[in-house]
């Protein structure tokens, strides 16, 4: 048996391997030194908040598809039964169904524009808090979804976080955060959690409430636009966290557009992908995008980016076992991976089955109790 091989791949991975480019460009846009864009972080987030708009395009497209199939569905009942039926609305049971919905949605979104604004305090902040994200996600992912978790994902956390603090110590990103900004140091670390929260919700949202990932985004954007709006003029009058002014009349009308342009349409293509990536596997997944995005800041082939082009490698090597995708086969590590589970679980049901079938009269009759050892002691049952 290889020591490495491959999991379950299938066509839902395209939107990850998208989202990884797409992330990768996005990166190397907002480390372009040529526009005042990014040292307006505000405005960064309302054009953020913006590029969700454009999803009201499919949002509605998907909205139409579904109507006709349901009137479609309706009339070929009343065809069938070739009767005039009366439809009964229960109308308390919608109300619920809605309010419980939109108060999710309402929630997803007041939480990504608080990651935003803390993020926006914390701008001074160089150390790497986001490697915290996959076992923040995992704690909110197993007491929401109550998803356990084996060998392989602890050995691949701990891996993670400590191959991402080698990455905070050799560039001394950490050292300088603690001594000079231990407050922005814990608020970037606020905002990890709620972004991490986010995530969970908005598979909570897609799982349990059957919000469509347009659904999620055209509401995100409505929502984090009007909050940004309002944090905007009291950030006017009273914050001054972000000159707008000086923005605008520093603008560059040729490089702030292509700039601008290109950040919508990452951001949304991004975010699209995320969401896609989350309603097909879990939030944990996500994290392989943000990973392999974060390789674009570290390309110039200095000895400290090669230290940490590489140290990145491994955190994505090890996301990749995480998630699955990539199993190894020693110290019991692919013991249980969600393919072998299953394949354990047939193999189970081929067992009863034969056990079922046996005659007690068969000369093979003895080895009923090894089978019943066999399906007593496996793992898919403990």
């Amino acid at each position: 048996m290889a020591f490495i091989n491959m999991g379950k791949i299938d066509k839902n991975i395209i939107p990850i391997l998208v989202g990884s480019v797409i992330c990768f460009l996005n990166r190397l846009i907002n480390d372009y030194d040529g526009t005042e864009l990014f040292k307006h972080s505000i405005i960064v987030n309302i054009i953020i908040a913006f590029s969700k708009l454009f999803t009201v395009i499919p949002f509605l497209m998907e909205k139409r598809s579904s109507n006709k199939i349901s009137n479609s569905y309706i009339k070929n009942i009343n065809t069938i039964n070739n009767i005039e039926l009366i439809y009964t609305y229960n109308s308390i049971d919608s109300i619920v169904i809605i309010k419980g919905k939109i108060i999710y949605i309402f929630l997803s979104a007041l939480i990504f524009f608080a990651q935003s604004i803390i993020f926006v305090q914390s701008l001074k902040i160089k150390t790497n808090s986001w490697i915290w994200d996959i076992l923040i996600t995992s704690i909110f992912y197993y007491f929401i979804f109550k998803i356990k978790l084996y060998k392989h994902h602890y050995l691949s956390m701990i891996i993670i976080i400590i191959t991402g603090l080698i990455i905070d110590l050799v560039l001394q990103n950490l050292q300088n955060d603690i001594t000079n900004n231990l407050f922005l140091l814990f608020l970037r670390f606020l905002r990890e959690i709620l972004y991490s929260l986010h995530d969970v919700i908005n598979k909570y949202l897609m799982q349990n409430k059957y919000c469509s990932i347009y659904d999620i985004s055209l509401s995100n954007g409505i929502i984090t636009l009007i909050l940004l709006g309002i944090f905007s003029i009291f950030n006017y009058y009273f914050f001054n966290l972000d000159n707008f002014e000086e923005y605008f009349i520093n603008f560059n009308t040729k490089i702030e557009l292509l700039v601008i342009f290109g950040v919508m349409i990452t951001q949304l293509g991004l975010y699209l992908c995320t969401l896609i990536t989350n309603r097909n596997y879990t939030p944990c997944h996500i994290f392989i995008i943000f990973v392999f995005g974060q390789l674009a800041y570290y390309i110039d082939f200095s000895i400290n980016s090669l230290i940490v082009f590489f140290c990145l490698l491994v955190i994505l090597f090890m996301s990749l076992i995480f998630n699955e995708i990539i199993e190894i086969n020693f110290w019991g590590l692919s013991d249980n991976t969600r393919r072998n589970i299953i394949k354990r679980g047939e193999n189970e049901e081929s067992n009863i089955y034969k056990i079922d079938t046996f005659d007690e009269n068969d000369e093979n009759s003895e080895n009923l109790g090894e089978w019943n050892n066999i399906i007593k002691n496996d793992d898919i049952y403990n």
